[in-house]
């Protein structure tokens, strides 16, 4: 063994080594990935069409010089305005606004970016010899124009810089190749396309093994002075040997992992590691102009790589299950016998913890968001400051440094562990004090700073310190973010009746605020709790007090975060639990209080939806309702039940003059029977219990009703035997002009819409279909608005929004949704209906065979009458489809009339396709036809229909495949793993072919805002290059649902070719920086 001077010397050399290279590690250059695109050299051009694309990430280019002859300006049309160039298709949405354009009309050439004039020049100065070239430059040191031998440069406002998705031009392609002088230069921002550089790859080995040799000489310097006997001795049977707890809840998170939720964000950490690879880097793929994650980048890093297996829900969520067995492991072997011997032995304070743990668990950290490590990191963190404490050991606390370094580098909520050194740092700096006489206090020390230093080396393992600062400048530029006195909203946010407040959030949440002060008020009062440990307690309860401080300064405040406090609330309700016991012992008063307390939080937080994210709560009960049993609130039960005990309490109290209280001793002088003191100590174990019971309940119930059609325990399920999710299940009709059914009498398609019409004509089709705007509560995660307010939302799918288009075949001119041929495809309304009376009776339509196609289709608009599944009705006008068989040559009606299915009632206005289930058609029917009646003068009060059809249905990964780019939803991406996400390379998107959506709120809510291009969002290669056409969608067997929409989306510019793209690479040091990105300030308006 070394001697205690040489490990010491060890100690302090490694430390210092390990702690510079930790230090040089964020300044150490990287080499970083170039790609430039040159037009129209080095570029394969159309015979007739010279237009590129190239969609950059970060929509700026890092440097876009462009010259242009004026020999090609002169040649422009004289008679005709026309574009020179332009960097997005002039029909792309906001194109002025966004685009650099080089227009010539008449009169003038005119140099525009983003939709300000920069520089013009009339036509006969460009046509003199004095003109030479149009020199158009953009950059983070400015952008401008010249037109050279005209006058000097004009410079545009700073915030200018345009929009770059190729180079597009109205100039025939034979000019521009034989132009001599005209060049495009895009210098592409790939700036975060970066790796260590073969020095800092050896400064980072050397650093991680200089740190490593650190902490192995601080364990021997424990050792060597004998603080390893402080140990004691490992009884691995007992400590291994399962006990109830442990089963259920190992029970409990293998049966959440294929039945229950995950998060909101699963689509969203999902499809930002599949497009890992590509990047180069793991960017913010949805938002934020494709900045990396880092600094909070290294766990979500590691499931960028899970990923590569599969992308299946039931794989990507192992990690997180694994997780939540070794955080209760940890917690119920090592940290809650810590508390002390009346936790250690107490069966209730077990369950109680085992029960709050996953109570936050399940809602909360189950998904692939970080909570859950960092639930794990304040765990190894507090277990770490708990053994340097008990055995004075230096390593356990090292340990504690790096598992909180680590925590916080996993994202801001890591905090938490911070707090936990924080309150352990007096003892643990009385230790160090006190052995600084063994070895020296720089052996102790600088082991102890070597350790976090690694977690530094793995933050800036690839990025630089520039890149890093840049990505987080336009974090908080594009926003949103909150301030750290707005940290109250999270509180209120879990009070607002949305998801994010949703009452499996706010119950957690509850238990532990009552748990803390539960623990705060006996503690103060009594200074103990008898066989409690004070010292763990209060460490742990002034880490979650000094947490909820901190959490202050997180920039974000969703609801989910709450989520870190399972592990330490856990805890928490253990030591409460023994508490009330031993509270209830003295005083059954107190006892009755306490219960009248939890009863009332319990009531506020049942007044909330049963809501989970999109997907997760397809089926399941009272997802936009309080829960109800009986048809009564289970909130105001709740209540009731609360001012029961409150009674109780106030009888209990006024008789302390005239009746001793003996607390649960039946019998004074008596201990009280173990059964009493049970129930005693059970009300918040009592409570976790039964939230848990009725989530898995719930799930449960969702599985078993939905047998027939997608749920999460089924898409789980049948991805082990490589199923792919909704795709399986999502219905496609890839031609909707297939599948109409055919009028019995052999009349044209218009002749038997019309049938008996009155009121009813082709052209009585509103030309606004638009839904009426809906609003969205404070809160609401994933949405980019001001948090703090209600904030509208407006929009629907393309194509359904109404309109005008060509002439159809009965006169129409109203734009058909969903691919529908005017062509082909008559089209009945009753907009604007004088009288009010209007009414349609189509004639009979022969019926298919039932096994042609599940549902029969009728294309729809306007205010309609409908039911849901819960019979709940929706006002509008009528209509229905009656059954017919043939009667000697007559269709006599069979049956009742049947309301159509209508999935979107929400919106009641646009285009819309109404659901007849084949199960729904009598047995002896041969034909059917539509009866619509529009009998209100109100003039939003009309109907619009469409003949019926079967459809021909795919399901939608038949249509779209695995292979074609998909711009997927961040909401939608964990439903959908077989699907190809548009990825990214050299900093230029992939063009998409299709787009999956949620449902309607969730798009307008989310999606249109979260991923917008103004917040450099995915949308802007979409918007800038292709235009969207709803799809007719259905989910298999539930013909109610709206389950969300898929697009296709078709090239603006069909004709045009992607650009060609010369990679290179170059070295950066750390603080280099290529310019400030351009960044638009988040609108929260």
């Amino acid at each position: 063994m070394l001697s205690p001077r040489t490990t010491a010397i060890a100690a302090v050399v490694a430390g210092v080594i390990a702690i510079v290279a930790a230090v040089l590690t964020p300044f150490l250059p990287v080499t970083t990935t170039t790609a430039t695109v040159t037009w129209p050299q080095g570029q394969t051009l159309g015979a007739d069409n010279a237009d590129i694309t190239s969609p950059l990430v970060a929509q700026m280019a890092q440097d876009l010089d462009i010259t242009i002859p004026c020999t090609l300006l002169r040649a422009a049309p004289t008679d005709a305005s026309s574009t020179v160039l332009t960097t997005m298709p002039p029909a792309a949405k906001n194109q002025r606004a966004s685009a650099l354009n080089v227009t010539a009309d008449a009169n003038t050439v005119t140099v525009t970016m983003r939709g300000d004039t920069v520089a013009s020049a009339p036509r006969a100065d460009v046509a003199s010899a004095r003109c030479t070239e149009l020199h158009i430059f953009s950059s983070a040191a400015g952008s401008g124009a010249r037109f050279v031998g005209l006058g000097p440069v004009q410079m545009a406002p700073e915030a200018d810089r345009p929009q770059v998705a190729g180079v597009f031009t109205d100039v025939a392609a034979s000019t521009i190749t034989s132009t001599p002088g005209l060049s495009v230069r895009i210098v592409v921002d790939d700036r975060f396309d970066s790796s260590p550089s073969v020095i800092k790859w050896l400064v980072m080995i050397i650093g991680v093994l200089a740190a490593i040799v650190a902490l192995a000489a601080l364990a021997l310097l424990d050792r060597i002075h004998g603080y390893h006997r402080r140990i004691g001795r490992v009884r691995w049977l007992a400590l291994l040997r399962p006990r109830v707890t442990d089963i259920a809840v190992t029970a409990i998170l293998v049966i959440w992992h294929f039945l229950g939720a995950g998060s909101s964000d699963d689509g969203y950490i999902l499809n930002m590691g599949r497009n890992a690879e590509h990047a180069g880097y793991l960017a913010n793929y949805y938002r934020y102009y494709g900045i990396p994650e880092a600094p909070f980048d290294w766990y979500y890093d590691f499931l960028a790589h899970w990923s590569s297996v599969s992308a299946t829900g039931v794989w990507m969520r192992i990690p997180s299950l694994v997780i939540g067995l070794v955080s209760w492991f940890i917690l119920s072997r090592v940290l809650l016998p810590r508390l002390g011997r009346a936790v250690r032995t107490s069966q209730w304070a077990m369950v109680t913890a085992a029960a709050v743990f996953l109570a936050f668990w399940l809602p909360m950290c189950s998904g692939l968001r970080s909570e859950g490590v960092v639930v794990l990191g304040s765990l190894l963190t507090w277990w770490g400051v708990e053994q340097a404490i008990a055995t004075r050991r230096m390593l356990p606390a090292a340990g504690a440094a790096f598992a909180a370094a680590l925590t916080l580098a996993t994202a801001p909520t890591g905090v938490i562990a911070i707090a936990l050194l924080i309150t352990g740092a007096r003892p643990m700096l009385k230790i160090l004090v006190r052995r600084r006489r063994e070895s020296g206090l720089a052996s102790l020390l600088l082991p102890l700073l070597a350790a976090p230093a690694i977690v530094l080396i793995i933050v800036f393992r690839d990025q630089t310190l520039a890149s890093v600062f840049e990505a987080i400048r336009v974090r908080y530029t594009v926003g949103p973010t909150l301030e750290w006195y707005q940290e109250l909203l999270r509180y209120y946010f879990l009070a607002v009746n949305t998801r994010d407040g949703s009452l499996v959030r706010r119950v957690p949440v509850l238990l532990l605020l009552v748990s803390l002060f539960v623990v705060l008020v006996i503690m103060l009062r009594r200074k103990q709790i008898r066989g409690v440990d004070g010292g763990p307690v209060w460490r742990i309860t002034g880490a979650v007090l000094i947490t909820i401080g901190l959490l202050s300064l997180t920039p974000t405040k969703w609801t989910i975060q709450f989520g870190v406090f399972a592990g330490l609330a856990a805890a928490l309700a253990a030591v409460a639990c023994v508490a009330i016991g031993q509270v209830a012992q003295r005083n059954t008063r107190n006892l009755s209080i306490l219960i009248a307390g939890l009863l009332v939080a319990c009531a506020a937080a049942a007044a909330g939806y049963n809501a989970w994210p999109w997907a997760y709560d397809f089926g399941i009960s009272w997802f936009d309702k309080a829960p109800v049993v009986a048809g009564l609130q289970v909130s105001s039960l709740l209540l009731g039940l609360a001012v029961v005990a409150l009674v109780i309490a106030i009888w209990q109290h006024l008789r302390l003059d005239y009746v001793a209280d003996t607390g649960l001793h039946h019998d004074a002088g008596k201990p009280p029977k173990r059964w009493r003191i049970g129930v005693a100590s059970s009300p918040i174990a009592v409570i976790a219990v039964i939230i848990l019971l009725a989530e898995l309940a719930v799930f449960a119930k969702a599985a078993v009703a939905r047998a027939d059609t997608y749920s999460v325990l089924k898409g789980n399920v049948h991805a082990v035997t490589g199923g792919c999710g909704m795709a399986d299940y999502v219905l496609v009709e890839p031609d909707s002009n297939k599948g109409s059914l055919t009028p019995v009498d052999g009349v044209s398609a218009s002749k038997a819409l019309e049938g008996t019409a009155r009121g009813f004509s082709p052209q009585r089709v509103a030309d606004d279909l638009t839904p009426e705007a809906d609003s969205i509560k404070p809160g609401t995660q994933n949405t980019s608005a001001d948090l703090s307010k209600t904030f509208v939302i407006a929009g629907g799918a393309p194509g359904t929004t109404g309109g005008r288009g060509p002439e159809g075949v009965n006169g129409s001119t109203a734009a058909l949704p969903f691919g529908l041929d005017p062509a082909t495809t008559p089209v009945m309304g009753s907009y604007g209906t004088a009288d009010g009376q209007a009414s349609l009776t189509t004639d009979w339509y022969r019926l298919p065979a039932r096994d042609s196609a599940p549902l029969i289709v009728i294309t729809a608009a306007g205010a309609l009458a409908s039911t849901d599944p819960d019979g709940v009705t929706t006002y509008g006008q009528s209509l229905q489809v009656e059954f017919g068989v043939d009667r000697g040559g007559q269709f006599e009606q069979v049956g009742a009339s049947v309301q159509p299915i209508d999935a979107d009632r929400k919106a009641n206005r646009p285009w819309r396709n109404l659901r007849i289930p084949m199960s729904s058609v009598p047995a002896q029917a041969t034909a059917m036809r539509i009866v619509a009646t529009d009998n209100n003068l109100d003039p939003d009060q009309w109907l619009a229909v469409t003949p019926p059809r079967a459809p021909e249905l795919k399901t939608l990964q038949e249509v779209v495949g695995s292979s074609d780019p998909t711009l997927v939803d961040f909401a939608v991406g964990a439903a959908f793993p077989c699907q190809h996400p548009m990825d990214a390379s050299n900093g230029i998107n992939q063009i998409p072919k299709w787009r999956i959506l949620p449902e309607l709120s969730v798009a307008n809510s989310q999606s249109k805002t979260w991923m917008a291009t103004v917040n450099g969002g995915l949308l802007t290669t979409a918007e800038a290059l292709t235009t969207p056409s709803t799809m007719s969608t259905y989910l298999k067997n539930d013909w109610y649902r709206d389950w969300g929409s898929l697009q296709q989306l078709s090239p603006l510019v069909p004709d045009a070719e992607p650009a060609a793209v010369r990679t290179g690479t170059s070295t950066r040091w750390g603080w280099d920086r290529p310019g400030a990105m351009q960044v638009v300030p988040q609108d929260d308006e």
